[in-house]
């Protein structure tokens, strides 16, 4: 439980006397429920509608069975095919991975495989439930996986805790796709990889009898990749997609803010300049007649139009 943090200021917290919650430093408390904390609510909060817990077993036990259908009816694999999803993480032993979304743990398990400490969490309390028997079936040893609930949008981790993060199958719901790729970024250190995905068909399939049909039966097959929601900190972007084009796949390394430029490198040619003149040199226009007076004056002493307004503006103001 060390590891958690309160994820509104991502501050610590601390296990209270009688082990039933975490609490912030601003007193928020944190339940823990059969061993799982509860980062989505805090104590004094109405639990949300829907607590009749054997519904959304029965429901999470029609999720596996609706996995197994999927990858049936895609002529899929599904073994080789969800340790295709994680390959692109690079995790190295003992990789410290969130996965957001885990649903029932069917990718947790995998991700296990790969010797890595796995934080899996999910928005659902009863889907939490069946993945927490999944492992324990599978005699997963619990030193090396911690399940939580939380809200995709506020992690319970601190800046840079993670060498990878992992996403499958419910980015095309979230309310704020950049936010959650954003949040997801925040919390793996820079040099880590994400890897997220979910419905999509790939745009050469979107007029065939294949997307059709998907699309029929399914609604979501109609989203397509968010290329675009991407945050500007990620570095070696890729997007593939999965499953005979059904799904897209997104992964990226996570650095350290936008890309840098060289500024000063001078560019050749008549024009001439660098970025940083180009970009935060500019001045005020000047008449066409006068523009080309200055180009062809330029050119007349050999000089690029940047390097004869800086030496004709110098000397004219003496600098």
């Amino acid at each position: 439980m060390r590891d958690f943090v309160c994820p509104a200021n991502h501050r610590q917290v601390v296990l209270s006397s009688d082990g039933a919650s975490l609490i912030s430093e601003a007193g928020m408390h944190y339940p823990i429920r059969d061993g799982i904390p509860d980062f989505a609510i805090a104590a004094g909060e109405d639990i949300p509608p829907g607590g009749n817990q054997e519904f959304y077993r029965t429901r999470a036990h029609e999720y596996d069975r609706g996995n197994e259908v999927m990858y049936k009816m895609l002529l899929c694999e599904e073994e080789p095919a969800r340790n295709d999803m994680i390959r692109p993480l690079k995790l190295q032993p003992n990789s410290r991975v969130l996965e957001i979304g885990c649903g029932t743990c069917r990718d947790t398990t995998r991700l296990l495989n790969q010797a890595s400490i796995v934080y899996a969490g999910d928005l659902s309390f009863e889907m939490l439930a069946i993945g927490k028997q999944r492992l324990e079936d599978s005699n997963t040893d619990f030193d090396r996986v911690h399940l939580f609930r939380a809200d995709a949008m506020r992690l319970p981790f601190a800046d840079g805790f993670f060498d990878a993060a992992f996403h499958f199958g419910g980015l095309n719901l979230f309310p704020d796709i950049a936010g959650a790729l954003k949040e997801m970024a925040r919390v793996v250190k820079p040099g880590g990889r994400v890897a997220a995905g979910d419905e999509g068909v790939a745009p050469w399939l979107s007029d065939t009898e294949f997307a059709k049909i998907l699309k029929n039966s399914n609604p979501l097959f109609h989203h397509a990749a968010p290329i675009g929601k991407i945050p500007v900190n990620a570095r070696d972007v890729s997007c593939r997609w999965i499953l005979n084009g059904s799904f897209y796949m997104l992964t990226f390394e996570v650095g350290e803010g936008e890309p840098q430029l060289d500024l000063d490198v001078e560019f050749p040619g008549w024009r001439g300049g660098s970025h940083r003149t180009r970009y935060f040199g500019r001045l005020e226009g000047v008449s066409p007649e006068l523009r080309e007076i200055v180009i062809k004056q330029a050119a007349a002493e050999g000089m690029s139009i940047s390097a004869w307004l800086e030496t004709t503006l110098r000397k004219a103001t003496r600098t």
